[in-house]
């Protein structure tokens, strides 16, 4: 029988990206059983721990840095205190406090080794002895692939180098333990931005506390005095030492300038030093012939190249300063300007010029004739300073030789009065350094105070109960978070219809809803259904006829195979609540209901019959007519034809043409014939069935079905017809509405009271069963 074109009757729809915030939402409202009984479960364990556990009490002490500068005598290095503006010199003294040498002293001080809280030998409590198996597997096996190679031992706190070599008791074991114990249970901080250090004890003894956080103080500051007086000692020792060393030095240095003196013929003797004021007086007296020479050698070579320029000779200081050669240029002047004169007005041999020539050479010449006179002067002058300047470098030539040999004896005098000199003033920065230290030994003060004395705790201070299950509960509830996490990812069931869209590309009829109630029987279900056609499952059943009809407007599909991938699936209900349904809420339209699951055979069940009557097979064999084989339900008027279980050679009667003729009468004599078909990964009857209906449907029960069988049972079904579409059924709306799929399914638990009346519908809940099903998402 051909099929419509039912192409259109369930598109796939897109898929949108959802909201993320949104989703983790909707997860921790769904999941929210396991988060909170998670979080319950651990804060329990928490609560019996804390009712285990030793209460313990916490004591403060507080010690604050001395930041002011105290001193009697400048002792600089060797009693130099804490300095307190260097916070890694603080911080060094936070680790003194914690060094197993301090705490050793309280350890001793107190008697901590034989106090069975500290030294290990107490009793283990409940707790203790619930957990040393675990304890004990931990230790011989995993700990020992886990653990790094083996170190040397050493302290929680490394002690400052002035403590490094104070021998530690290592001896006893209890004291070790007591001294792990203290440490473990000690705390050394900072208060704030401050210079006060806090010392924090807890025990199970408050009073215990409050004596060894005190304790631990008056042992700091009585260290910090022990190692300045140590210092102090071994500093003296030193200074003792290096001081009669340069005792010795100084002495041999002196003796040494003494010796040098007396065989230098230096004591008392101020020769050297005449002897040098003399070379420095012959120098200056040199330098100062060498300068008059020069200069007279500078004026005698000036007057001898002006000899052969006159017109030079007045820029000479001879020349010009000579009355004499003065008035005889004024006459040269005068007479070369007369001469020019008459030159141009009498003509070059007339007698007044020939005159005025003759006494122009007269008057050069006596100019010459001078100058030549100064010349001999300054050449007399040069000679004399000649001969100055070579008796005054004899002289100097002298006195150096003999001032050489008093340089070197200073100098070497001189070297040896600096060593003499260093050796002394060493020797008196150390004595002076000794002296102080001397009397810094008995005013040694410690470079902290105690700010606050410990005093016992009056409240526990752990276990903190509040805190302890607040911590319990939030670490338990992320752990139900991660739990619902994975059981998120985990999840291999169909819950929306986008998710069946997804994996098959099969497109949603619809969702129908669940029908609660106190009973369990098909029939009460379909009762339930047909009694409240205003219900949301009726709505939506109708829905999903509705969506295959419009699918195909030309030519609605007479003949529709409802079928699923497993039994249990709902789908046998839902072929009966399906035809009462549409019987009831139109009388004129005739339906007929065939079961063809011919192995369990049960819908006789669902319609709620007692005698199933004639059956299919009895029809197709001819045991029996059509009529005596068509029954009619009471409730909603429906025909129906049931099936035998466990009928023989059902694939053979399925597949004959008996069933195909059969199949062409019901079209003619009913608008709509509904086939309840076998589950497709049962038996192959549900593919037979599927390629004789227009139209097959298949039923998804909602978070049970696997997604992989989904999958595999449509990829059978879309083998044989291309015309199939999906419910999702028994949707358990509560639970739907916290995914927030936005679909049907969602709309029906939103708005309940549009579909009947809320008073009616719960009274049916109350009497009738559960039928799953929801509708197709918008």
């Amino acid at each position: 029988m051909a099929a419509p074109d039912a192409g259109a009757l369930a598109p796939v729809r897109p898929v949108e990206s959802p909201n993320e915030l949104w989703e983790w939402l909707r997860l921790l409202n769904r999941r929210k059983a396991l988060i909170l009984g998670c979080g319950l479960i651990a804060t329990a364990l928490m609560a019996l721990m804390i009712a285990q556990a030793t209460p313990l009490y916490k004591a403060s002490s507080r010690i604050m840095l001395d930041t002011r500068t105290f001193k009697v005598v400048s002792t600089e290095a060797a009693l130099s205190g804490v300095d307190t503006l260097n916070m890694g010199a603080i911080q060094s003294e936070l680790e003194v406090i914690q060094s197993e040498f301090l705490i050793g002293r309280v350890v001793d001080k107190l008697g901590l080794a034989n106090n069975p809280e500290f030294n290990g030998t107490k009793p283990p409590g409940f707790i203790d002895n619930a957990l040393q198996p675990l304890r004990d597997l931990w230790s011989t096996g995993i700990s020992t692939l886990l653990a790094p190679p083996p170190k040397p031992q050493q302290a929680s706190a490394a002690p400052a180098p002035a403590r490094t070599g104070r021998p530690a008791e290592d001896s006893d074991p209890r004291r070790r333990a007591a001294i792990g114990a203290v440490a473990g249970r000690l705390s050394v901080t900072l208060l704030g931005r401050t210079f006060v250090i806090l010392i924090t004890v807890e025990s199970p003894d408050g009073t215990m506390s409050a004596r060894i956080a005190n304790a631990l103080a008056e042992a700091y500051l009585a260290d910090q005095i022990e190692t300045k007086n140590e210092a102090n000692r071994r500093a003296t020792e030193w200074l003792e030492q290096r001081l009669a060393e340069l005792r010795r030095n100084l002495q041999v240095a002196e003796e040494a300038v003494a010796a040098y003196r007396r065989d230098k013929g230096l004591a008392g003797s101020p020769e050297g030093a005449v002897s040098t004021q003399t070379l420095s007086d012959l120098n200056s007296r040199y330098t100062a012939a060498k300068g008059r020479r020069i200069e007279r050698e500078g004026r005698l070579i000036a007057l001898s190249k002006a000899s052969l320029n006159p017109g030079e000779l007045a820029n000479i200081p001879e020349v010009s300063g000579n009355t004499t050669l003065a008035a005889l240029r004024i006459q040269d002047v005068e007479l070369t300007r007369k001469s020019a004169e008459l030159s141009s007005q009498l003509g070059e041999n007339h007698p007044k010029i020939q005159q005025v020539r003759s006494e122009l050479a007269s008057i050069r010449a006596r100019f010459i004739t001078e100058t030549q006179r100064i010349t001999l002067a300054v050449r007399a002058e040069l000679d004399a300073a000649k001969s100055e300047e070579d008796e005054l470098k004899e002289l100097v030539d002298k006195a150096s030789v003999v001032s050489g040999t008093a340089s070197q004896y200073e100098a070497e005098l001189k070297q040896l009065e600096r060593e003499a000199q260093s050796n002394r003033t060493l020797y008196e920065g150390f004595l002076t350094r000794f002296k102080e230290l001397r009397e810094q030994q008995d005013i040694q003060r410690a470079d902290a105070r105690i700010l606050a004395y410990a005093h016992p705790s009056g409240a526990p201070s752990s276990p903190n109960y509040k805190t302890g299950l607040m911590a319990a509960f939030i670490i338990g509830s992320l752990l139900g978070m991660a739990g619902a996490v994975a059981a998120e990812k985990l999840d291999r069931v169909f819950r929306s219809a986008s998710q069946v869209e997804e994996a098959t590309g099969v497109g949603v009829l619809g969702m129908v809803p669940e029908v609660k109630g106190p009973a369990t029987t098909r029939s009460n279900v379909v009762s339930h259904v047909l009694e409240n056609t205003t219900s949301p499952a009726a709505e939506s059943i109708r829905a999903v006829f509705t969506a295959i009809s419009l699918g195909s407007l030309d030519r609605p599909p007479r003949i529709i195979a409802i079928t699923s991938s497993t039994p249990s699936e709902g789908k046998t209900t839902f072929v009966a609540a399906l035809g009462g349904l549409l019987t009831k809420m139109n009388a004129s339209r005739r339906v007929l209901i065939v079961d063809l699951d011919l192995r369990q055979a049960r819908l006789s069940a669902a319609l709620g019959l007692k005698d199933r009557g004639g059956t299919i097979d009895e029809y197709l064999m001819g045991i029996k007519t059509l009529e005596e084989c068509t029954r009619r339900h009471d409730l909603s008027g429906v025909d129906y034809i049931c099936a035998r279980p466990n009928t023989p050679n059902a694939p053979e009667i399925l597949e004959s043409h008996a069933m195909k003729a059969a199949l062409g009468v019901f079209a003619e004599r009913y608008d709509l014939v509904i086939l309840d078909g076998p589950p497709v990964m049962a038996v192959s009857d549900a593919r037979i069935i599927s390629r004789l209906a227009d139209y097959t449907v298949f039923i998804v029960q909602w978070a049970k079905t696997p997604r992989e069988v989904v999958k595999t049972a449509i990829s059978a079904l879309m083998n044989v017809t291309n015309h199939v579409g999906v419910v999702i059924n028994r949707v358990n709306l509560a639970k739907h509405a916290r995914y927030g799929y936005g679909d049907h399914g969602d709309y029906y638990s939103r708005y309940r009271g549009y579909y009947g009346s809320g008073a009616d519908m719960a009274a049916s809940a109350a009497n009738r069963p559960a039928l799953k099903l929801a509708s197709k998402k918008s």
